[in-house]
């Protein structure tokens, strides 16, 4: 079975009183975090799950967004 497509997991944590997490050391090596980085937590729509990014992949995935769909904008007005 190809695991390429399942998420991998990289430890447990547990929440401190203070509702903090401290993400597990191979979580922080893989995703090449490190004190002061900043990342995107999501959840998921369909599962009790928590989704962290690195906040620049996904400042970059929106500007990739933004710029196909301006240029996609320009393409057909430019067709008008």
């Amino acid at each position: 079975m190809d695991s390429g497509h399942f998420p991998k997991i990289l430890g447990t944590a547990s929440l401190n009183e203070k509702g903090q997490l401290v993400i597990p050391a191979e979580a922080r090596h893989k995703l090449g975090l490190s004190p002061g980085s900043r990342v995107v937590i999501m959840s998921s729509s369909q599962k009790p799950a928590l989704i962290l990014f690195k906040a620049e992949e996904v400042e970059a995935m929106v500007k990739n967004l933004t710029d196909a769909l301006g240029s996609e904008n320009n393409n057909k007005k430019s067709d008008q």
